[in-house]
């Protein structure tokens, strides 16, 4: 590999049960239906986690969230980004789409358009 090439850098998804496996065991007898869990994700990659938590994009990281360890990892492929670009995205959207309070503005004005 040339130092021209780009490097890969590993991207991975971590998925959570929010429930801790009670979802899996007491929905039939409540729901009626059988719900295998009930799902959180984040992406890791950069040695970060990014996930969507109470003050919109958040980081930590790998398996530092509070949830502790994932119980499953989905491993996407490789992403070319440089961490620049990649921090300069996520910077974007969690200050305009991604925000707590923006998101609630775009919901109320969304609801204004639709039963007004």
């Amino acid at each position: 590999m040339s130092a021209d090439e780009p490097v890969g850098r590993e991207v991975k998804l971590y998925v959570y049960d929010l429930t801790k496996g009670v979802a899996r065991s007491m929905s039939q007898a409540f729901l009626g239906k059988q719900l295998d869990g009930i799902w959180h994700t984040s992406i890791v990659v950069f040695a970060r986690e990014y996930f969507f938590g109470g003050g919109g994009i958040e980081t930590c990281r790998p398996g530092g969230t509070i949830l502790g360890n994932p119980d499953n990892v989905v491993e996407l492929g490789d992403t070319f980004l440089d961490y620049p670009l990649f921090y300069e995205y996520i910077s974007n959207l969690r200050e305009d789409m991604f925000r707590f309070a923006n998101l609630f503005k775009k919901i109320k004005l969304y609801c204004r358009k639709a039963f007004h």
